[in-house]
């Protein structure tokens, strides 16, 4: 398979034609529709973040009307992450800072101007290389998920001795969650969830067939623990809180896109659709939180009243109605999977809501018809 040319994708603006996502589980109206490119994969190293026609919207926005709206989100973070330290202590806004790198390099008009970004990316990659070592808080390392996410972007423009030591720390992970799957495994919750995401993407991005297999079966064991009856998780019922619910449906969100992007949109689908030994899938965890988002008002949530966890109790939003604005973090990242979070981000956020409201809104939705 031939590598992708982000330059020649970028300035050939490919014209795209409209199709529907095979197999979504609900009717997509005239603008929740997708836009495809023939045979887009035949010319696209694959990445974790968007596919060879999300590339070329954002060429299209680029060199259109919308270039202030791309140099916002991904330029100008760029360019300051340019003179930044990397601090490998904590990541705090190091994977997004590192996502708009390999972005940036990934758009930039010129190879001398993309250069920087991806030495620079290249650079940040080597420094948690060379320290950093899995921690047994799957929660905690959901950080790194935007970092390995940044990774796949500029995998294939890496110098060999540079790839081989950032891919020795990515192995080593997907190891170490590997050798510990029953601490996960047991807890049947988000934690479990987050170790899938990580899984996924490391196998993804280097090909390596023993993480896939693991994660791909660990996948439907966790679907069987973590979906019931009437669509909630068991965040939310041990949790008592929608908050739960959705912080759990974030790592499913990203899992969805991975597969998508790597093994194609049917797989996607199905893994969407799939449902477990009682018949419950995703799009009923969908189906049960959606009247808490859109009407509030009338489906009053307690938050944490019930918990199984002691220390919820302590929060400041314990036994507070359920905040529909407090989790479209979450539907920023369903939206990939789910056509209606458009529909329903407009209620919560507002009617004027467009899709370069946030980067992850904006990658998610780049190949819908907005």
């Amino acid at each position: 398979m031939k590598k992708l040319n982000y330059l020649a994708v970028i300035g050939l603006v490919v014209c795209a034609t409209s199709c529907k996502k095979e197999a979504q589980q609900n009717g997509l109206n005239e603008k929740g529709t997708k836009t495809q490119v023939t045979e887009d994969a035949a010319a696209f190293s694959k990445n974790l973040v968007l596919s060879n026609n999300g590339l070329s919207k954002i060429g299209t926005d680029l060199a259109g009307s919308n270039q202030a709206q791309i140099q916002k989100l991904i330029t100008s973070p760029a360019y300051a992450a340019l003179t930044k330290i990397t601090n490998t202590t904590a990541v705090g806004t190091q994977g997004t800072e590192l996502k708009c790198l390999s972005l940036q390099w990934a758009i930039s008009p010129g190879r001398d101007t993309a250069t920087k970004y991806l030495d620079k990316a290249k650079s940040n990659l080597l420094a948690w290389a060379a320290v950093n070592t899995p921690n047994s808080s799957t929660p905690s390392e959901a950080a790194f998920i935007e970092i390995f996410e940044a990774y796949s972007i500029i995998r294939s423009a890496i110098p060999a001795a540079n790839k081989t030591t950032i891919d020795a720390w990515l192995k080593k992970t997907g190891t170490y969650y590997i050798t510990n799957a029953a601490n996960y495994t047991n807890r049947k919750n988000n934690w479990e969830t987050i170790r899938l995401n990580l899984l996924y993407d490391i196998g993804y991005i280097l090909n390596d067939a023993t993480i896939l297999n693991h994660v791909k079966n660990a996948y439907n064991v966790q679907l069987n623990a973590n979906l019931f009856a009437g669509g909630k998780t068991e965040d939310y019922v041990n949790r008592d809180a929608l908050a739960y619910h959705a912080y759990n449906l974030y790592f499913y969100a990203r899992i969805l896109r991975a597969v998508s992007l790597y093994d194609g949109q049917t797989a996607g689908n199905d893994l969407l659709n799939k449902t477990n030994n009682i018949n419950v899938s995703l799009p009923n965890t969908m189906t049960f939180w959606e009247p808490y988002m859109i009407d509030p008002a009338n489906n009053i949530h307690l938050e944490f009243v019930n918990t199984g966890y002691a220390p919820d109790k302590t929060r400041s939003d314990y036994n507070k109605p359920y905040n529909p604005s407090s989790t479209v973090y979450v539907l920023d990242q369903l939206a990939y999977s789910f056509p209606q979070v458009i529909d329903y981000e407009k209620i919560i956020v507002g009617a004027n809501t467009t899709r370069f409201k946030n980067l992850e809104y904006y990658l998610n939705t780049l190949e819908y018809n907005l």
